[in-house]
């Protein structure tokens, strides 16, 4: 068999899999059949991605090698990048007892949506963060400006436990991204 007869070959049988996939899309993502394009549009279509990849399969090659590639090296380096949010010494802002904060934190909802307890409906968690804070620990609030895993800055806010100079367990009240309060 000659050459060319091969890379055509090759060609059509990639061509199967990317006309079942373009079926699939459309099909899935147009479920509505008024959003569904004619037959002969479809067949058109079909038609068309048959063509093109029977006759430029070669240069797809080397672009899904890149991307599987890339995919591989990004997925390793955000693995390695990740960063764990916790409050450091630096964002201590100052030091409250229990009794103080579940003053300042009571919900006053007017319409009686969330009950008057401190954190409202969080009060539930906030029991368990108390119940589980360690021996000695002291409370003391924080503020920060955190710089996410996707380059976004948020403002966090909460409590947290102080124990022998070292950082113990926290509880978040506030997280929101600083661009949406713009």
């Amino acid at each position: 068999m000659p050459y060319w007869q091969w890379y055509l070959v090759i060609g059509l049988l990639l061509a199967v899999p990317m006309v079942a996939i373009l079926a699939k899309e459309i099909w899935v993502n147009l479920s509505e059949k008024a959003k569904r394009p004619a037959p002969a549009q479809a067949f058109r279509s079909y038609v068309m991605v048959v063509l093109v990849t029977t006759i430029l399969w070669p240069l797809f090659v080397p672009f899904i090698l890149y991307e599987k590639w890339t995919s591989r090296r990004d997925e390793k380096q955000r693995k390695s990048e990740e960063r764990i949010f916790a409050p450091g010494k630096e964002d201590l802002v100052s030091s409250f007892t229990v009794e103080e904060i579940e003053a300042h934190e009571i919900v006053n909802d007017p319409l009686g949506g969330a009950p008057r307890l401190p954190f409202g409906h969080l009060n539930e968690a906030w029991e368990k963060f108390l119940t589980e804070l360690p021996a000695g620990a002291q409370l003391w609030s924080y503020a920060v400006v955190w710089e996410n895993r996707w380059r976004t800055q948020e403002q966090r806010e909460g409590y947290v436990a102080v124990v022998d100079d070292g950082i113990g367990p926290f509880f978040e009240t506030v997280n929101y991204r600083l661009e949406d309060q713009a």
